[in-house]
């Protein structure tokens, strides 16, 4: 009788994560959101996907990475999910086309206008907001050799997208307009 039960609950069973998920800026990657508990998540990952833990370079985070498709870097303090990385093995995009591993002339090209406006470089990262929410790590050598993303080298490979909490947010300016402000 529990075999049944058993069998019925596994086939009820949602998966912890989706590598085909949409990407959405400071929110989300795979169904796993910002701010989500870790403990219960990372358990029930472990049960279905290949988990390597191993420490972030601050010593106040632990970095879980799931399949070699994402990055879940957990806050030590109270063990909620800070940031979230895909890497080249994540399949979901963000706005439609964008996704890691893809290189800086495909991220040119298939950007409308608003959003090559909205790129920055800043702090090690290509920002794909004004909110600072989402972007591409840069490899080191390349976080002060550019102030564009025009001048980064056509070729290089984008390998890991963060989602993150917001750094920056949209308040009313000395005139009205709209003027973005970092975060308190």
């Amino acid at each position: 009788m529990g075999d049944a039960a058993d069998r019925n609950r596994a086939a009820h069973y949602t998966a912890p994560m989706n590598l085909d998920a949409d990407i959405v800026p400071g929110r989300s990657i795979g169904g796993i959101v910002l701010g989500q508990e870790a403990l219960d998540l990372i358990e029930r990952l472990q049960g279905h996907a290949r988990v390597d833990v191993r420490p972030a370079l601050n010593p106040d985070y632990t970095c879980y990475d799931i399949d070699e498709a994402m990055t879940i870097v957990v806050a030590n303090h109270d063990f909620l999910v800070a940031n979230l990385a895909a890497r080249d093995g994540y399949r979901g995009r963000l706005f439609g086309y964008i996704h890691a591993g893809m290189r800086v002339h495909e991220l040119i090209a298939g950007a409308p206008s608003a959003l090559l406006r909205a790129i920055h470089l800043h702090n090690e990262f290509v920002y794909l907001d004004r909110a600072e929410s989402v972007g591409f790590l840069l490899p080191p050598r390349y976080d002060d050799v550019a102030d564009r993303i025009e001048h980064l080298p056509a070729e290089l490979v984008l390998d890991t997208l963060y989602v993150m909490p917001p750094a920056m947010r949209q308040v009313p300016g000395r005139d009205g307009k709209p003027v973005w402000r970092p975060v308190d």
